[in-house]
């Protein structure tokens, strides 16, 4: 039998994996039934980086038990390497693809592009420059959030929040960009209202590029909260919550 067969996939679910993506599964019902949503709103984008092949097959058929659909999921990744490694040792049959979430140089551009479904961290125009003209020599497109610095930390990647309405509008001159949404990472502190004014923030400039038909874009797509603050990113309106940790256990390096 093959490696890569779905029968294989289950039989490396061991204990601790299932038990880790039950709770988060429960976590996310529970946290949707919190604020009134229907869990179907929210998309769970389990979070790869640093992890072996083995452990996404894991976790992707833990998710497909718990969750009841054994369909394509995306798992996100961080660097542009990882991708291209792990992708290497997918078949096209076994319903993982990946989506980049972390920053992305112009030069990585060519190599990163076959391997991804949906990229979460455009902040330049340079970038969307790039992504465009290598996508429409592809005859593509590609699903883009535009990833907002929410907290104003120097450290951070993204468009600062005061810039953000503008960059989004000049994204209009890239047509092979299908600009879903915007992303963010919040302030990492134990003071929640800290971290909830980074969501409410991106649902502000959200409900402004909506209320001036920006690109004409529904920007349905709102990707914030992670492993410790996801339920709190949930009852502040997040459309997907991309989640590490709480999945896959410690990372392996």
């Amino acid at each position: 039998m093959s490696e890569k067969s779905p029968a294989r996939v289950v039989e490396q679910v061991d204990g601790a994996t299932r038990e880790r993506v039950q709770r988060v599964w429960e976590q996310l019902g529970a946290a949707c039934a919190a604020a009134g949503r229907d869990r179907a709103e929210v998309r769970l984008m389990p979070v790869s980086k640093l992890h072996a092949v083995a452990r996404i097959r894991a976790v992707h058929a833990a998710l497909a038990e718990v969750s009841g659909d054994a369909g394509a999921r995306s798992f996100g990744e961080n660097r542009v390497q990882e991708i291209v490694a792990k992708a290497g040792q997918l078949a096209p049959g076994e319903g993982i693809d990946f989506a980049l979430i972390g920053h992305l140089q112009t030069n990585k551009v060519n190599s990163v592009l076959p391997r991804i479904g949906e990229f979460q961290a455009l902040d330049s125009l340079k970038l969307a420059a790039r992504l465009n003209r290598r996508l429409t020599e592809l005859g593509r497109t590609l699903d883009v959030l535009v990833e907002v610095n929410t907290s104003g930390e120097e450290a951070k990647h993204g468009v600062g929040l005061g810039q953000a309405f503008a960059f989004c509008e000049a994204l209009a001159d890239y047509e092979a960009l299908d600009v879903k949404g915007l992303m963010t990472v919040a302030v990492n502190s134990p003071d929640e209202s800290r971290v909830a004014a980074c969501f409410d923030a991106l649902v502000e400039l959200r409900d402004r590029l909506r209320g001036q038909a920006v690109l004409g874009s529904t920007w349905c797509e709102l990707s914030m909260g992670m492993s410790g603050d996801f339920p709190l990113a949930i009852a502040h309106g997040a459309t997907t919550v991309r989640i590490g940790t709480a999945l896959f256990g410690p990372r392996e390096r």
